[in-house]
Order: C-alpha cells, then sequence, then structure tokens
C-alpha cells in the first residue's frame, strides 16, 4: 500500500510559513518535543503540523527509526524550499520595516567622495547598522549644501574650503591633496595650452587649478565643464585634457600629475561633515558618529564636526 496521498494543489501553491518554519525547528531539534519548545506549541501540535504539511506536498516528510526521525528524499527537498522560502520572508519583512519606520538616512556628497570614501564608509556602516538603509545623494557641493538646508538631506559631505595648506584641518573632518588627474602613460599634461576639464565656475576646485596656472604663467583653456566626475573624466581618459581632482578619487588608468612633471600644485581641500537643521531623529546622529570616526581613523587625529 502507497503512503503516497494525493497533493491539495491549492494549498501546495501557497505552503503554510508556520508550517515550514515548524519543520525547520523540527529539524534543528531532531525532535517533535524539541520543536514544540521553540515554536511554543506542545508535540502533539506539532505532530498535527508536521502531518498537515505532509498532505500539503502528498508525500511523507519523516520516517521513524528507533527513537530517532528522520527526513525523506521529500522531506529533504522540502527543507531546501523551506529554508529559501523563510529567508526571502524574513528579507521582505525587514526591507518593508525599514521604510515603514522611517529607518533611512538620506547622504548627500559630491562624485568624487563617493568615489573615494563612500565605500569604505557603506561597508563598516552597514556591519554596524545592518537595518539601516542609506539613501546616497551625489551632487555638486553648492547643490548637496541647498537640499540640506531644505531638508531634503539629513547629513552631508560638503567642500568647505579650499586652502594651500597639509596637515591637519582646523574645523573640518578632512583634508585631501588635490592634483592634476590625467591619464597615466598619457601627454595632454605636457601640451600648451595645457587643456584642462573641470567643474563648474562656482567650484573651488576650478579657481585653485586656474590661480595655480595664472601665478605659475602657464597657458591654458578649458575644453570641458561639467557638475560631475564622469563628465570631467571623458576627456582626461582620452588623453586630450587633465582635471584638478582629489587624489583620493583617482584609480585604475589615471594618475597624479605635479610639479615633478611641469604643473603648479593645486593645493589641498577641507571636506566638512554637516547635519540637516531639519533632521532630528538618532539614526541620523549614528551616521554622523561613524562617518566622524571614519575620518577619524584614516587621519589619525581628532575630527570636528560643523
Amino acid at each position: 500500500m502507497s503512503n503516497h496521498v494525493r497533493p491539495d494543489s491549492g494549498v501546495l501553491l501557497g505552503l503554510d510559513n508556520a508550517l515550514l518554519r515548524t519543520l525547520l525547528a523540527v529539524v534543528d531539534t531532531g525532535s517533535f518535543v524539541g520543536a514544540a519548545r521553540t515554536v511554543h506549541r506542545t508535540p502533539s501540535a506539532v505532530s498535527m503540523q508536521m502531518k498537515r504539511l505532509e498532505t500539503q506536498i502528498g508525500q511523507p516528510i519523516f520516517v521513524h527509526q528507533g527513537r530517532s526521525i528522520l527526513l525523506t528524499s521529500a522531506g529533504e527537498a522540502l527543507l531546501t524550499y523551506a529554508r529559501r522560502v523563510l529567508g526571502i520572508a524574513e528579507e521582505a519583512v525587514v526591507r518593508f520595516s525599514r521604510l515603514s519606520h522611517g529607518r533611512t538616512v538620506r547622504l548627500g556628497m559630491t562624485d568624487e567622495y563617493a568615489v573615494a570614501f563612500l565605500p569604505s564608509v557603506l561597508a563598516s556602516y552597514t556591519a554596524a547598522y545592518p537595518l539601516v538603509e542609506i539613501n546616497v545623494t551625489c551632487r555638486a557641493s553648492s547643490m548637496v549644501s541647498r537640499m540640506l538646508e531644505e531638508g531634503e538631506l539629513d547629513v552631508a559631505l560638503v567642500t568647505a574650503g579650499a586652502t594651500g595648506r597639509a596637515g591637519s584641518p582646523d574645523t573640518a573632518i578632512h583634508r585631501g591633496r588635490l592634483v592634476w588627474a590625467g591619464l597615466a602613460h598619457g601627454t595632454a599634461h605636457l601640451r600648451r595650452p595645457l587643456a584642462v576639464a573641470a567643474g563648474p565656475t562656482s567650484c573651488m576646485w576650478r579657481k585653485s587649478a586656474i590661480d595655480a596656472l595664472d601665478a605659475a604663467g602657464i597657458p591654458y583653456h578649458i575644453v570641458c565643464t561639467s557638475e560631475n566626475l564622469a563628465g570631467q573624466l571623458a576627456p582626461v581618459r582620452a588623453g586630450l585634457a587633465v582635471a584638478p581632482l582629489p587624489i583620493a578619487a583617482l584609480s585604475g588608468d589615471l594618475a597624479p600629475f605635479g610639479s615633478e612633471h611641469g604643473l603648479p600644485s593645486v593645493g589641498y581641500y577641507d571636506v566638512a561633515l554637516r547635519r540637516s537643521p531639519h533632521a532630528a531623529h538618532e539614526l541620523t546622529s549614528a551616521v554622523i558618529d561613524h562617518v566622524g570616526a571614519y575620518f577619524a581613523a584614516r587621519q589619525g587625529s581628532s575630527i570636528h564636526t560643523s
């Protein structure tokens, strides 16, 4: 006589997650009694649940061997699906609980800072706060500052100024070096007039670069103006121009050029960590503390936020 029963096809398409959780509890604890403690039911209720599950799939799940219970081949297959189904269900709960409880922090910065700092910041922050979602917006510093003041962002990394001094910043969270970014093994830095790709006229790095070229008496012309990093790097990667950028943002086929290549120093830039006056919840404070700690470790010195 066959042990197989005809499955309820309607129920099979929507297996009860509660039954699947009890199945996992039986397997993990090795008994119905142990599972009963885990799912807060009686052993007889657990037994009834497993019979219902067998009815739903149309095949036996367990086989008794002495005092032990073992999974049948169908039970092993069902266990694999159960882990996947419950894993996806848990992901969905986490995802939508983040949104429904406002567990999202809006972080703004320039493209250059996103390339230079964001991967490390996100990796360490996500490890510390896995249930918090960070929504990142990349714009020019002037636009990021406006969005911050108007409450469209919670926290932002913005360019606080440009300076000719190295060393630790006084009121900023980070001081980095600006360089002439060019194509490695390229010749754009040797040509005169020097072809320059830069940010808009409001960009501090553009002003620092032009002032340095004027002071050195080097003729130049702006061949590309772009608010985003990709636009500035297009002519640079084509070997047609150089661009004033943070050395921390350079990678791959890009190389820094300076006085040893006949170009003047562009100086340094300061980064400030700012909070919107409209952002009051504790998650924002957690982001600020975490980003501050990241830069403190990077700089090896104390930091200030503004």
